[in-house]
């Protein structure tokens, strides 16, 4: 039926995903103890807990089955695109989506388990919603493909330009 592209690939997205996952909820519960939190209490970034029942930036509040159905919808997707395309010669796309399924996974653990997530990152310098690790696993998972598949790109784009100037 479906065959696997590259099955290295695919249990390397797969375990790192849920490693990293339990990494952020290591993290988590790190921010609860007050010495870290005195440590990080500065003019850069203070941890404290806020209680977050919407997604990014606080938007669909309440709407935790629709969060829900929705997180695992993109993880049943990531990984059958992790599944049927991904090798693991293109480390940094694999690595991308791994970020992006991790924190995934772990903001859907926590909203599962208490109908929220807890944010506890605050950045002083400027204003900005409270945060987690797993956010930061989603931002940083969706930026590094974004500029994979940007790159990617760009290189037949030149060629096909190059191609087009070349036949007029």
């Amino acid at each position: 039926m479906f065959k696997i592209k590259d099955k290295k690939a695919f249990i390397f997205y797969f375990l790192m995903s849920i490693i990293l996952a339990d990494f952020g909820n290591g993290i988590k519960k790190l921010s609860y103890v007050p010495k870290v939190q005195e440590f990080f209490d500065n003019s850069f970034i203070s941890i404290f807990h806020i209680y977050n029942t919407g997604g990014a930036f606080s938007i669909l509040q309440n709407q935790t089955n629709f969060l829900i159905i929705l997180s695992i919808a993109t993880l049943l997707f990531i990984a059958f695109h992790v599944y049927k395309e991904a090798e693991f010669k293109d480390k940094t796309s694999l690595i991308a989506l791994t970020l992006f399924s991790s924190g995934t996974l772990g903001n859907l653990i926590e909203r599962v388990q208490n109908g929220q997530v807890t944010d506890y990152f605050k950045l002083n310098f400027f204003d900005f919603p409270v945060f987690n690790t797993f956010d930061i696993m989603i931002c940083l998972g969706i930026f590094i493909y974004t500029v994979f598949v940007l790159f990617e790109f760009k290189i037949p784009l030149q060629k096909l330009k190059k191609e087009n100037n070349d036949n007029n």
